[in-house]
């Protein structure tokens, strides 16, 4: 798996923002090697970037996100992700977490405030 890592990330006017370890330090949830939470990473976070000061002027919800998970039975990434998240993001977050190869999912867990019809924010 060299160097390549599991965790949430956003993104946020083009921006990417990540927290992300490698699997060996990742949780296992069910099948799936997985690390850390969006709510969580959103809650802790102390902003030192304008992009970082209005991701916390929002909801933890209100940007695309998605996730990167192990599964160790088939020895392979799935990179979930928001619809609205384009192919040159995604490539952008495969070279981020440097996914050796992964399966892209869709989960309606992962929609923003553009893709969900019944958000609030």
């Amino acid at each position: 798996m060299n160097q390549a890592k599991v965790g949430i990330f956003f993104i946020v006017q083009g921006h990417l923002l990540i927290d992300a370890a490698s699997p060996d330090q990742g949780e296992l949830y069910g099948d799936a090697i997985n690390f850390s939470g969006h709510f969580d990473y959103w809650d802790a976070l102390n902003p030192k970037s304008a992009i970082e000061q209005l991701f916390k002027n929002h909801a933890y919800d209100h940007f695309p996100r998605g996730r990167v998970v192990y599964f160790n039975k088939a020895s392979r990434f799935k990179l979930y992700a928001d619809r609205c998240i384009t192919k040159v993001e995604i490539e952008k977050i495969s070279a981020t977490f440097q996914l050796p190869a992964y399966r892209l999912a869709r989960d309606e867990h992962y929609q923003c405030a553009t893709c969900n019809p019944d958000y609030l924010d």
